[in-house]
Formats: C-alpha cells, structure tokens, sequence
C-alpha cells in the first residue's frame, strides 16, 4: 500500500520516512465517560523547520485516490543533527479540549448536552458530526472549578453511555457502548478492512 504524511503543508513520502505509528483507542480499559485522543508518533527525514502545533496529514493511497486518514498536531519534537532524523508525537484535535472552559456570558444555562457540545466542538475549531445521538432532556450547567472542554465533554458521554472521538473527517463523534454503535468506517479500519504501514511500522487505523 503506498503512503505519505503531509507535514506543515510540506509532503513527505516513503524515501522521507522512517517509522511511523498510529494508535487510536476508544477506551484504556472498557469504560464510559472518555474523550479519546489519537496519537501519531513519527520519525522522518525534516525538509524545513517543523513548528509546534503544526498540522500532520497521513494519507494512504486507495481506489486510485489519495485519502487522508486523519488531521493531527505536532506537540512534541525531537531532533538530531548527526542522523538528520526528527522523532514526533502528534495528536488529533481533541488535543484542543484540554483547556479550561469559559463560556461567553451570553449564553444561558443550563443548557442542553447537544448544545454545549457544538459550542465546544466549535471552539476547537470542528464541528458535530451529525451521527451523534443526544437526549433532549439531559442538561448541563455553567462550568465551575475550571472544568476543561473534555471534562464537559467527558460528563457528556457518560450520561450517555458512551465515549467521544475525532473522525477521519475531523469531527466531534459520540459513540454509544451501551446499544447500537454507528457503522463502522474508516476512522475505525480501512475500507479494506486491512492495517497500514507506514515504513517499518504496523499501523492501526
């Protein structure tokens, strides 16, 4: 299968990569109540400065077309000069969850889980995927004890059963473990049903 990584808007492909792993869980143990991250570790041969923050896309080439699995944000880094080799740790956008709370005063409350969640998913900068299914009667009040975005969002899949990821789409997904589970797509595994390598390494999607 062939691939390559999009790094600050720069390609890099298979002669520019050395090792590269996805992990994508749903839970650490079987549980409820989580807002789950993706985590994109790479190491690979920089062509120009490597900011922070800065977007890393995978793609894999299926169906004669080239599919990007997933956006993630560099948050760590390491460099050496002697192999000219840069190791990074990514993460997707629920990275951006980790931050304190602070509604706009404009807002009233409570308010329904539905709607704080698209006012979090928004500042994120993503939206709802529309698959999610709330309870219009289950609310949540103004945030205190500087609860972060995932706190909330985290007390917003356990009053439903389930867990929250990023799609392949960049979306806020809720997943229910309790009852039926949306149809499995390729955020979850290859259309083919098939694991991705990216260099020497097994990658899970």
């Amino acid at each position: 299968m062939q691939y390559k990584v999009e790094i600050n808007g720069i390609e890099y492909t298979h002669a520019d990569i050395r090792t590269g792993h996805i992990e994508e869980p749903l839970f650490d143990e079987l549980s409820i109540g989580n807002a789950c991250e993706a985590m994109f570790e790479l190491e690979f041969r920089p062509k120009g400065e490597i900011p922070r923050m800065a977007a890393l896309k995978p793609y894999v080439y299926e169906d004669d077309t080239w599919k990007v699995l997933k956006t993630f944000y560099i948050d760590e880094r390491d460099y050496s000069p002697v192999t000219n080799i840069m190791s990074v740790v990514a993460y997707d956008s629920m990275l951006k969850a980790d931050s304190v709370w602070t509604p706009d005063q404009a807002l009233e409350f409570p308010m329904t889980m539905q709607e704080a969640a698209t006012i979090i998913a928004g500042e994120m900068g993503i939206s709802l995927d529309t698959r999610c299914s709330f309870n219009s009667s289950y609310e949540v009040d103004y945030p205190a004890n500087d609860y972060t975005r995932r706190d909330v969002l985290c007390f917003i899949a356990a009053a439903h059963g389930g867990n929250w990821i990023i799609t392949g789409a960049d979306q806020l997904l809720l997943i229910p473990l309790v009852g039926s589970m949306p149809e499995t797509t390729h955020y979850l595994v290859t259309e083919s049903g098939n694991p991705i390598v990216f260099g020497n390494t097994r990658i899970l999607v």
